[in-house]
This record gives structure tokens, C-alpha cells and sequence, in this order.
């Protein structure tokens, strides 16, 4: 919003802040403060806050010192907390020790990285247009640890079936006062699971309001005795929760979407085509991105409208991309496989990096599919080539491995540490014994 260090400060004043939260996110998408008496404003701003950036998994101990430098533009004052301990917040940027050096390892450097890149190779007027679709869970425990449901509702259902009515209206206001601009609500297509989406816009201010969405619905569930969970597949036999993303490159030179023509077939630009080419050509690696998590394959299965197969359509939602209904100049592609267990980031950074990857090599659009992908045998999605997306975690991280153009845009450190602790995350995985192994094998 281009706050100005007056501004801020007026505004501290007059909203009597006692407290700063100096937040940042690590590679797994997860925020982290530290707060500040609101005296040290300037401070702050002008040499940086200190950190240990080992406790986030950055770094090892001996090289664990980095800076925050926070982004004024980010400024926002927390809407919960007694009057007087009110908080302000403000998203930082991660850099090394000497207070100058970006960090390399900083998802929120890495994509502003990607937008530069962006800008130096296509120019400075393009801007990465998009907006997540959020879907959580609002779930209880009950005395023995076990995790409900708190409703029956389906799609779009309504009072009673639907309990989350009431904290989603209310979560709606708390975010348009906050500078989001909410757009519809409801319950979603399975018990508990309900969607509250928000305007599109600039990529990294969308990457700062995905967190802070997330930040700020389990924040208020938690005050109600609830957990709110962005957790893909938290309950077998149902629809997961994911986090489909809209994309579309605006040209501010001439206030157009770069994406519509149009003259063209589907009104859809050869560039936008070009780009869809370069999403689908790094569609496998790009999932250890997008969807990083052990659970998010367990939402990755046929018959529950995800999308497991590569190939676009328009209006289609078994595919992996697809053209939404829309006027012609709001024409985009939305991605239907990331979750909210991504680093919005590191997920908006991949998407765009293997975008322009199309657009360069000038990568061609196969055609669209109209038919339920789900229904195809494996032969018919051969003859079509039509590959799966990895069919789980381990598969995933050996596709972005081997994706050098998803690892040279994100940087080789960034990546070698992400892979570095999700590999651990694998192998636990792997190593655990689960219930359904007691179930099944116990008496053999």
C-alpha cells in the first residue's frame, strides 16, 4: 500500500501500538516473529533485527546470526490481543550478518528474484497476477485426542448443516479490515471443509496475504476452541482441501492482460498458451513445490475432483489446468494440485519461473481436454500423452531434483536445504508405523 515511515508512525500514535511483530516465514511456509516495544520503530528499519535462523531451520548453529529487514509496505495492526498490549506487524526480508546481503535461502527473496527476472527478460511493465483459493478444515478434538468434524455440511449447504457460517462471515470482516478484499464464502463439498476466497493482485503481496490468511483464520479458531486446518486430506474417504491458484501476467504499459486475445482459439494468446506449455512441461517437479507434504498424495487420488493427470482444459476441474468460466479480459489459467501445506512463496516463484520457461522456449498448447480424465485407461492417456503427477512425496523430490531450470530459479541453496529437510520428513515418514499396519498385519 506504499506506507510512508511517517505514516507508520502517525498511525502507532493513534492507535496507542505498544508492540511490533517483526515476522518472516520459513521454507516450509510457517510464520515466525519476534517482537519489539513499539520505541524501536527506527531502530528496526534502519540496522535490521536480529535472529537465530538455525531455530527455523535455515541453517546450522555455528552459521545461525541473519537480519530481518522489514517491508513497510507489509505494515498492518494485529486485529486480536488485549487494548493494551495492541501489536502492529510488519513481513520481513531475510538477510545475511552483515545486514546487506539478501539470504539466499529466504522464500520470499527467491520470489522477488523470479519477479525480477521477469522484469529483466520481458520487461518491467509485466506483473504476475494471481490469487489462491484457501479451503480449510474447522475441526475439534475431543478428550481422547481425536479429531472431529464440527459439521455435516456439503457444498454450499447452509444454517444448520452448515456450522462454520457464522466464524466465516466474522473471519470476512476481520480480513477486509486488515486491507484484503474478500469476495465470496461458503461451505465446501465436504463436512467441515469451508473456502473463503480474496481478490487477486500482485504476487508478493498475495504471497504476504496467504499467510497472513492462514495466520489469522487459525488464530480466531483457536479463541473458539477449534483448530483450523489446511491440511490436505485430514479425513480418509473425502475431498481434500487445496489451494488452487489463478495466474495471469498483467502488461501495465497498456493496461492489458497478457493472457487474452481476442482473435485467438479459446481467446486464450499464444503467450498464455506458452505459459500454460511451461507449467504443464514442469508439471512433476513442480509438485514438490506445490504439494510438499507426505499427506498432500493422499489428497492426490482419482474420483475426488483433483486433478493427478497433465493436461488443461477449459471449465474442466479434472485437470491439471483448466481455463475458468470468465469475461474474455479476465482470461487465465488456474492450477488445480497446490495445497496450503506449500510455501505460497516458493509456490507462486515455481509457477511463474516454469511459466516464462514456456514462454521463452515458445512451448506449444496441446489441445484441450474435454472429458472426464479420471475415466481414461492408462493406454487412452498414453495415446494422448497424458503423464501423472508423482504419486508421492518421495517421487516428487526426485522430480524437482531433477528439474535444473525449478532449481536454478528458486537457487541451488534454497533448494538443496529444502530437499535436505523434506528427504528427513520421507524417511520418518517411511520409518513410522502406522495404525492401518497394526490393522492389517498385526496377526500375521
Amino acid at each position: 500500500m506504499g506506507y510512508s515511515l511517517t505514516e507508520i508512525q502517525k498511525k502507532l500514535e493513534d492507535e496507542n501500538v505498544q508492540f511490533l511483530s517483526w515476522q518472516f516465514c520459513t521454507l516450509f511456509g510457517e510464520v515466525k516473529e519476534v517482537l519489539t516495544p513499539t520505541r524501536d520503530l527506527e531502530s528496526v528499519i534502519e540496522n535490521g533485527c536480529g535472529i537465530d535462523g538455525s531455530c527455523a531451520k535455515y541453517v546450522p548453529t555455528n552459521k545461525s546470526d541473519l537480519i530481518l529487514r522489514p517491508d513497510l509496505d507489509t505494515f498492518m495492526i494485529q486485529p486480536w490481543g488485549e487494548e493494551e498490549d495492541k501489536t502492529a506487524r510488519f513481513i520481513c526480508d531475510l538477510y545475511e550478518v552483515d545486514g546487506n546481503t539478501p539470504f539466499s535461502m529466504d522464500p520470499r527473496g527467491a520470489l522477488r528474484r523470479v519477479l525480477e527476472q521477469m522484469h529483466t527478460e520481458f520487461g518491467k511493465d509485466w506483473h504476475f497476477m494471481t490469487a489462491p483459493e484457501m479451503e480449510y478444515y474447522l475441526v475439534r478434538k475431543n478428550e481422547s485426542g481425536e479429531v472431529l468434524p464440527i459439521d455435516t455440511g456439503y457444498y454450499c449447504d447452509a444454517y444448520p448443516r452448515d456450522l462454520g457460517y457464522d466464524f466465516r462471515k466474522k473471519m470476512a470482516r476481520t480480513l477486509d479490515q486488515l486491507g484484503f478484499v474478500t469476495e465470496t464464502n461458503h461451505h465446501e463439498g465436504v463436512q467441515s471443509k469451508h473456502e473463503i476466497n480474496f481478490r487477486y493482485g500482485h504476487a508478493l503481496p498475495i504471497a504476504d496475504q496467504t499467510i497472513t490468511f492462514k495466520q489469522v483464520i487459525k488464530h480466531y479458531a483457536a479463541l473458539e476452541g477449534m483448530i483450523a486446518s489446511f491440511m490436505p486430506k485430514p479425513f480418509y474417504g473425502h475431498h481434500g482441501a487445496g489451494m488452487h491458484v489463478h495466474m495471469s501476467i498483467l502488461d501495465s504499459a497498456s493496461d492489458t492482460n497478457v493472457f487474452y486475445d481476442p482473435s485467438a482459439e479459446y481467446q486464450l494468446s499464444e503467450t498464455g498458451q506458452q505459459f500454460m506449455a511451461g507449467v504443464m512441461d514442469h508439471a512433476r517437479g513442480l509438485a514438490g513445490i506445490t504439494n510438499p507434504s507426505v499427506n498432500s498424495y493422499k489428497r492426490l487420488v482419482p474420483g475426488f475432483e483433483v486433478p493427478i493427470y497433465v493436461c488443461w482444459g477449459l471449465y474442466n476441474r479434472s485437470v491439471l489446468l483448466r481455463v475458468p468460466v470468465s469475461t474474455p479480459q479476465a482470461r487465465r489459467a488456474e492450477i488445480r494440485c497446490p495445497d496450503a501445506t506449500s510455501n505460497p512463496y516458493l509456490t507462486l516463484a515455481a509457477l511463474l519461473a516454469a511459466g516464462l520457461d514456456g514462454i521463452r522456449r515458445g512451448l506449444k498448447l496441446p489441445p484441450p481436454v474435454p472429458e472426464l480424465v479420471y475415466d481414461f485407461s492408462p493406454q487412452e492417456r498414453q495415446a494422448r500423452n497424458i503423464p501423472s503427477l508423482p504419486g508421492n512425496l518421495k517421487e516428487a523430490l526426485t522430480c524437482l531434483e531433477e528439474d535444473s531450470l525449478l532449481r536454478d530459479a528458486l537457487g541451488q541453496d534454497l533448494i538443496n536445504r529444502f530437499l535436505e529437510l523434506k528427504w528427513k520428513e520421507w524417511q520418518e515418514f517411511s520409518s513410522f508405523v502406522h495404525p492401518w499396519e497394526w490393522r492389517t498385519y498385526l496377526d500375521c
